[in-house]
C-alpha cells in the first residue's frame, strides 16, 4: 500500500492559516488579561493620587473588552499574517519567532522615525505584545492544535499567571516591599512656583504664607471645569490620610484665595527630588468622572 496522500491545496493551507491566526489572537487576548492583572497587582508600587478604583472602571469593562478583541485582530493583520507569509515562502516553519522579531524591528523603526521616539524603547514596546502571540501560535500550529486545544493551553497559562499575580499582590500588600511612599518635605520646600495643565495655570506660594493663584483649576457643582485667580494665604499640614485605594499619609497645602470660595486641599505626590501637588476633583457619589489635577515645579 502506498503512503497516504498529503493535501497541500488551498483548503489545507487555509486551515493552517486559521490555526495559526486563532492561536495568535487567543494568545494576544490572554497576554492583555495578564498585563492588566500585573498592573493591578503592582498598583501599590505607584501613586494613585488619591483616586483608587471606583465604579467607573467596571462600567468601562465592556468597552475595554471590545478594544482588546479589535487589537487581537489588528495584531493578526500586522504580525501573524506577514510572519506566516515569510515562513511559507522560505519553507522554514521554525523561523516564525525570528521573523516575528524582524517584523517588530521594522515597525519600531517606522514608529521611531515618524514620531521621533527612541528606537530601543520603541522596539521593546512593539516586540513585547507583538512577538509572544506569534510564538504561541507557531507552537500551536506545529503541534496541530485545533481551536479547543489552543484555547485550553492559553487558558491554562493565563490562569496560572493570574494566580501568580494574586499571590504577588498579597505578598506586596502584607510585606510593603516596594510600596510607594509620598515624600515628606519641610514647609519651606513648598514655597515657590507651581504650574499645571502645561502652564495653563499657576500657583505661587510665598515663604511668609502668601499665595497667588492664576487660573487655578476648579470644578463647578455641575462638574464643568472653571478657573480662579486671586491672592490669599496658604498653610501647611503634616501628613494625614489621603483616602483612595491606598490610604497613605500625605502632607497637605491648604489654600484660601479671595473670591474662589472653598478650595480642596492640595496633597503631596511625586518624589523628594521632583515633588508634586495634586487635588482630586469630583466626588465618588456624583456622575462625573473623578480626576487628579496636578501641579509641579516649572
Amino acid at each position: 500500500m502506498g503512503m497516504p496522500e498529503t493535501h497541500t491545496g488551498p483548503a489545507a493551507r487555509a486551515g493552517s492559516r486559521s490555526r495559526l491566526s486563532t492561536g495568535s489572537e487567543l494568545a494576544f487576548t490572554g497576554q492583555c488579561i495578564v498585563a492588566g492583572a500585573v498592573f493591578l497587582a503592582t498598583s501599590g508600587m505607584r501613586d494613585d493620587h488619591g483616586l483608587g478604583i471606583d465604579s467607573s472602571v467596571f462600567a468601562a469593562v465592556p468597552l475595554m473588552t471590545l478594544v482588546v478583541v479589535l487589537a487581537a485582530y489588528l495584531h493578526r493583520l500586522l504580525f501573524t499574517l506577514p510572519v506566516m507569509a515569510l515562513t511559507r515562502a522560505l519553507g522554514k516553519p521554525w523561523s516564525a519567532p525570528l521573523w516575528g522579531a524582524a517584523v517588530a524591528a521594522a515597525y519600531a523603526g517606522l514608529a521611531a522615525t515618524a514620531w521621533d521616539l527612541p528606537y530601543g524603547w520603541t522596539l521593546l514596546w512593539t516586540a513585547g505584545p507583538g512577538v509572544l502571540p506569534v510564538v504561541a501560535a507557531s507552537y500551536a500550529h506545529h503541534r496541530s492544535l485545533g481551536w479547543t486545544g489552543t484555547a485550553a493551553r492559553v487558558g491554562a497559562a493565563t490562569g496560572i499567571a493570574l494566580l501568580l499575580c494574586a499571590l504577588g499582590a498579597f505578598l506586596l500588600e502584607r510585606t510593603g516591599i516596594g510600596a510607594y511612599e509620598p515624600p515628606r518635605l519641610e514647609r519651606e520646600r513648598y514655597a515657590g512656583e507651581w504650574t499645571g495643565g502645561g502652564g495653563a495655570y499657576r500657583l505661587r506660594l510665598g515663604e511668609n504664607g502668601e499665595a497667588v493663584a492664576e487660573n487655578l483649576a476648579l470644578v463647578a457643582p455641575a462638574g464643568v471645569w472653571d478657573g480662579c485667580s486671586g491672592t490669599g494665604t496658604w498653610t501647611f499640614e503634616r501628613g494625614r490620610g489621603s483616602g483612595g485605594l491606598f490610604d497613605r499619609a500625605r502632607d497637605r497645602v491648604t489654600l484660601r484665595i479671595e473670591g474662589c470660595g472653598p478650595l480642596r486641599d492640595w496633597q503631596v505626590a511625586g518624589t523628594a527630588e521632583r515633588p508634586e501637588l495634586f487635588s482630586v476633583m469630583g466626588d465618588r457619589d456624583d456622575l462625573h468622572p473623578r480626576y487628579a489635577e496636578t501641579l509641579h515645579r516649572p
